[in-house]
C-alpha cells in the first residue's frame, strides 16, 4: 500500500507532466476513421477532403466532419488552397512529433 508520502510524490509527478491534449487527441484516435485517416496522413503527406472521402469510402461532407474532428484535436493543421481544403499532421507540435515515430 502506499504511504501518504508516495501518493503525494505521485499526484505532484502526475499534475506536473499532464498535458490537456492527450485525452482529446485518443479521443479522437478511437474512431476508427479517424485512426484510419491519421495513418493515410502517415502515408501520404497532405491529402484534401475529395481525397479523404474516395480512400475512406465517404461522403465528402462525413469525410470533412472527420477532419474537422481531428483538426480541433490539434492532430492535424488545414491548409486552403484556391477552392479545395487540404490537411497535413500537425509536425510541428512537439507532442505530435512524439506521437508519430510511435506510429508504425
Amino acid at each position: 500500500m502506499l504511504s501518504g508520502k508516495q501518493i503525494e510524490k505521485i499526484r505532484k509527478h502526475l499534475y506536473e507532466n499532464y498535458d490537456a491534449r492527450l485525452p482529446k487527441i485518443f479521443s479522437a484516435l478511437g474512431d476508427p476513421c479517424r485512426f484510419y485517416i491519421f495513418q493515410l496522413l502517415l502515408l501520404q503527406h497532405e491529402v484534401c477532403v475529395t481525397d479523404v472521402a474516395k480512400v475512406c469510402k465517404k461522403t465528402v461532407p462525413a469525410a470533412s466532419q472527420q477532419l474537422k474532428i481531428l483538426e480541433q484535436s490539434g492532430l492535424l493543421v488545414r491548409e486552403r488552397m484556391g477552392q479545395m481544403v487540404c490537411y497535413m499532421l500537425n509536425e510541428k507540435d512537439p507532442l505530435m512529433q512524439k506521437l508519430i515515430k510511435m506510429m508504425p
